[in-house]
């Protein structure tokens, strides 16, 4: 082949591998349009993805506060337990009747490490055990570290995961101490209807031959010799008389709806009489009295003297059943303003321990074994019904002392906010 043949066909190759790459680098250059096409795609794709995930956190986020701020809101406490038994939600409700503190009610740890009743560790444990698991409630009742009394209302149900397999319990917890001693107080008012009942026979049936027994002590005591010794008998057994029938009429008071019979009078009139009628008993026992010594003028209250009256007598037998043998019994009123009067009634008894002061007021509440535990319970009653306040002070072994406020003018006005200490 001629050098002119062989240059042809050089270039001819030439020529075809100048076509062969232009077509490639065509095809190179559509690949790689198409791949930046692409790589835009899925660019726009991602930041539409990131956008999405980042919504649905800030919903999952929005959802789980809310959740959160249900559970921090509700009333009644809320428990979740997993199926090993450890404590993974706890609301503030939940935390404080069981008396949990904030930082253990937000740690997982296992129920058996937290302090609530052993009652109740037994009931989770048999739930977290059982087999065959129903929806149960109970109740429990135990004593607080503060020493307080305390009803639990528990409901307890089971709690699957997405794939319906038993994950643990939740619990509904209620505190019902309020509703039980509801129940007490009303079972205690359908005793005292019934008690009323029958006071209004037994007054009925004991007030007659106590008055006889008083008539006929009186004109026994009227023919005997000042001074005697069968006078004195004849005396005791008319206080004996008036004694018992102040306690009849203590039972027939508390059981009756009465209403004060309002209006203004001498308190201080009232106290000197009551312990007028007291002081044959006061002399027999040696107990020295302090009388009010305040001006009558000013000592002006608004009540009902009968039933303050009775009060005092209350107070002052209460005062002679702590002072068996002897001791001081005094009587301080005090002007508080325009609108109360203060009455200090002070005794040197055997005084009232701490645990039993709370209780004073509560009917049937008694330490002595031969009261009938209403003739405080009625104190309390009647200065409510006046609107006035009462407190005790006592100290065991050297006496108590009652402090009263009671209004000027009507029980309408507001009640004072606490009783001023005593002068």
């Amino acid at each position: 082949m001629s050098d002119s043949s062989q240059q042809t066909a050089e270039f001819q190759r030439l020529i075809h591998a100048f076509d062969v790459f232009s077509q490639a680098s065509e095809t190179l250059q559509r690949s790689y349009r198409e791949l930046q096409d692409e790589a835009h795609r899925l660019a726009t794709d991602l930041a539409l993805a990131n956008t999405e995930l980042e919504r649905s956190l800030v919903e999952k986020e929005s959802f789980k506060n809310y959740l959160k701020n249900i559970l921090e809101s509700l009333g009644n406490g809320v428990l979740v337990i997993d199926q090993q038994g450890i404590l993974t939600i706890c609301n503030p409700a939940a935390a404080a009747m069981l008396r949990l503190s904030a930082d253990l009610a937000k740690t997982p740890v296992h129920f058996c490490e937290l302090p609530i009743p052993e009652d109740l560790k037994i009931f989770l444990a048999g739930l977290l055990g059982s087999v065959d698991f129903a929806d149960h409630d109970i109740e429990l009742h135990h004593e607080t570290v503060n020493g307080e009394q305390q009803w639990l209302s528990i409901s307890a149900a089971l709690l699957n995961d997405h794939q319906n397999r038993r994950s643990g319990l939740t619990l509904v917890v209620k505190d019902i101490t309020r509703v039980k001693e509801l129940e007490v107080e009303t079972q205690r008012s359908k005793q005292l209807q019934v008690m009323g009942e029958m006071a209004v026979q037994l007054a009925h049936e004991v007030r007659n031959p106590l008055g006889s027994i008083e008539l006929f002590a009186s004109l026994l005591g009227s023919e005997l010799s000042e001074g005697s010794e069968h006078k004195a008998w004849a005396d005791q057994i008319v206080t004996g008389v008036k004694f018992l029938n102040h306690i009849v009429t203590n039972m027939l008071t508390f059981t009756r709806e009465s209403v004060p019979q309002l209006k203004n009078f001498d308190l201080r009139a009232v106290v000197i009489e009551t312990l007028d009628f007291f002081d044959p008993i006061l002399r027999q026992r040696a107990i020295q009295v302090s009388q009010p010594t305040e001006p009558a003028a000013g000592m002006d209250v608004w009540g009902d003297p009968e039933m303050l009256r009775q009060m005092l007598m209350n107070l002052f037998m209460n005062a002679l059943q702590a002072m068996p043998e002897s001791g001081q019994l005094s009587v301080r009123l005090k002007d508080e303003g325009s609108e109360w009067i203060q009455m200090n009634v002070e005794d040197t008894g055997v005084g009232i321990s701490t645990e039993n002061l709370t209780r004073i007021f509560d009917p049937f509440f008694t330490t002595n074994a031969k009261g009938t535990g209403l003739g405080l319970a009625l104190v309390g009653q009647i200065v409510r019904k006046h609107g006035g306040e009462i407190r005790a002070q006592s100290e065991f072994g050297k006496g108590t002392q009652f402090v009263i406020l009671l209004p000027r003018r009507s029980m309408a006005m507001a009640r004072p906010e606490s009783v001023a200490a005593s002068s």
